[in-house]
């Protein structure tokens, strides 16, 4: 099995808002001077930045010479140490990540137009209102997409994609949505239904086994625990391979 490490490069940094707010960050660099193109990836709502999916995703993607800057929310470790939850309108989450992309470009190892974001699940949707309003971001990457939804009173699900990524018909630059094939957050036939809206046909889909955090089964057992650290690779592996294709020289 191919063992993939973080380069000695990975530093715990801290990002300042405007409103004050102290963001923890993880930035993990590829061996070597660089520049870098890079990805600010954002965490989803309950789902830290060590957690498997962000860290693995990490990983795969410093193997593919890029640098990553990944972290918390601000109301995930807020000063009075009593985590919150997001704002209604995430425009403080909005907030949070413009301040990482902030220090991205500030760093010289970082090459200034080769920046993606990306985000799983809430921080997906944040990470593409950011991509939406700056033309300047190379790629969009969006794990674990919240693309519909089934209340308990509901038979089917129903599709949300559009509200929570609008304006994707007409977007030109690349984007990849990765999801598991049973996801109650996003049934594969809404995701790739809504892919298709993109005329230019830059909106990739990627499936794994699995649910919204990529378990495919109970971890509590060997052969759930090993099926679940395949899927998250496989997840995390696509995520590098499209970052890559249109960052890596």
């Amino acid at each position: 099995m191919l063992s993939i490490t973080l380069s000695a490069n990975a530093q715990t940094q801290t990002a300042r808002t405007p409103r004050g707010a102290t963001l923890q960050v993880q930035a993990d660099f590829p061996a070597g001077p660089g520049p870098f193109p890079a990805v600010v990836l954002a965490s989803g709502t309950g789902y830290h930045m060590a957690l498997p999916v962000m860290e693995q995703s990490a990983r795969r993607l410093n193997a593919a010479g890029i640098a990553v800057y990944r972290f918390n929310w601000a109301y995930f470790s807020p000063s009075d140490g009593k985590p919150g939850r997001p704002s209604e309108d995430l425009s403080l989450e909005l907030e949070d990540m413009a301040s990482v992309l902030a220090l991205a470009r500030a760093d010289a190892r970082v090459d200034k137009g080769r920046i993606s974001v990306g985000g799983k699940s809430m921080g997906s949707v944040v990470a593409w209102r950011t991509f939406r309003a700056d033309p300047t971001l190379r790629s969009g990457l969006f794990l674990t997409p919240i693309c519909s939804r089934q209340a308990k009173d509901e038979a089917m699900p129903r599709g949300v994609a559009e509200a929570n990524y609008p304006g994707l018909a007409e977007e030109s630059r690349p984007m990849s949505f990765i999801a598991g094939d049973r996801d109650p957050l996003c049934a594969p036939a809404f995701l790739y239904r809504f892919a298709a809206s993109n005329t230019g046909g830059m909106a990739r889909v990627a499936v794994k086994g699995g649910d919204h955090g990529f378990e495919t089964q109970a971890k509590a057992t060997a052969k759930g625990a090993i099926a679940h650290a395949r899927s998250i690779a496989a997840a995390a592996q696509s995520a590098a391979d499209f970052v890559a294709e249109f960052s890596v020289d």
